[in-house]
């Protein structure tokens, strides 16, 4: 069973690439996949090609990846027989690894090398993916430059998201964090987010060198008072925040804040804020976020036009809606015939 599962999105996978050498990476048992081990891929791979990592109940461990390569999963709510999703820990980036792609994966962190170890670490695409850390770029000036993070859950009320001062032009964009957004320049924009804390007190934007903030929604389910910035500097614009414990957040600097307004969001039943994987946190017609940002679209997840999913499945991917096993009792030799059914997120 365990390889027609694995054969049948390995056929998705390949109908999904574009003349990419494809490799496929499975570590589960009779796995019929052409790889057992993650780095093993990872080095056996060239610039450019695509590698896609199976759901499996173990976790793929520690990898670097020091060429541009595009790491996809299925998602990280999949709808798979054992609700399993594709697993790592430390996600580390060396050599010339600018370019690459991380998709619907489950992440602890990813880190960044420096110049000595590094050369080109640059235009990173990391997207529907869940983070149980943080995302760190390079303490080296501009190797980790020109980083795009969006449409990832993450679910450390620590540091989530760190380029580093000498990072410029991340875009941080359509996130749901529960933590925080620290060490950026003026360069750097984070906008459309969502972010959750259920913390007393709390320093969002710390160390922080005057970036854009723009289009956010700031909620809280505790004593939080203010979105706290220490001795940053931050340009809010567009923003809302609201403390669903009923306390007053202070005002935000900047224009066009909407302080301490309900977001009106269309399904998140009260003491269930954080249940991320059940709630919609769209807006509702009556949300005053609604065509509030500063283009024109909503505030928050779903503004920008971006397509926020939930699932974390990558875009434009087939994934897997059913599988039917017609005849579960063959005699050897005989074919066993099995009702595969896929679609396709734009």
């Amino acid at each position: 069973m365990n390889n027609v599962i694995t054969l049948l999105l390995s056929w998705l996978f390949v109908l999904y690439a574009n003349g990419q050498t494809v490799y496929t990476v499975d570590n589960s048992n009779q796995s019929g996949a052409q790889f057992t081990n993650l780095q093993s891929a990872i080095d056996g791979a060239i610039a450019g090609d695509i590698i896609y990592i199976h759901p499996s109940s173990t976790s793929y461990g520690n990898v670097s990846v020091d060429k541009p390569l595009s790491l996809i999963g299925l998602g990280h709510n999949p709808d798979n027989i054992n609700g399993e999703t594709a697993n790592l820990n430390l996600l580390f980036f060396n050599g010339n690894a600018g370019g690459s792609k991380i998709k619907g994966l489950v992440l602890v962190s990813i880190s960044s090398g420096s110049i000595g170890n590094s050369t080109d670490l640059s235009n990173m695409s990391i997207s529907n993916n869940r983070f149980n850390g943080t995302i760190v770029g390079s303490l080296s000036n501009n190797l980790s430059n020109s980083w795009v993070i969006e449409g990832n859950y993450f679910t450390s009320t620590s540091s989530n998201v760190t380029p580093q001062l000498a990072s410029d032009n991340w875009l941080v964009k359509n996130n749901f964090l529960r933590g925080r957004f620290t060490t950026v320049n003026d360069t750097c924009t984070f906008t459309n987010n969502l972010t959750l804390t259920i913390a007393n007190a709390f320093s969002f934007f710390s160390g922080c060198e005057n970036p854009t903030a723009k289009n956010n929604i700031f909620v809280a389910t505790a004593g939080l008072t203010e979105i706290g910035i220490g001795q940053s500097t931050v340009n809010f614009m567009n923003n809302l925040t609201y403390n669903f414990s009923g306390l007053t957040i202070d005002t935000l600097t900047g224009t066009d804040n909407l302080d301490n307004t309900d977001p009106l969001f269309v399904n998140v039943p009260m003491n269930s804020e954080t249940d991320f994987y059940s709630n919609d946190y769209g807006l509702s017609i009556n949300s005053l976020g609604v065509n509030a940002g500063t283009d024109g679209t909503d505030i928050g997840l779903f503004g920008n036009n971006f397509m926020f999913d939930t699932n974390g499945r990558p875009s434009q991917m087939p994934y897997p809606e059913s599988m039917n096993i017609i005849n579960s009792t063959v005699a050897p030799g005989q074919i066993l015939s099995v009702e595969f059914k896929a679609a396709q997120k734009q």
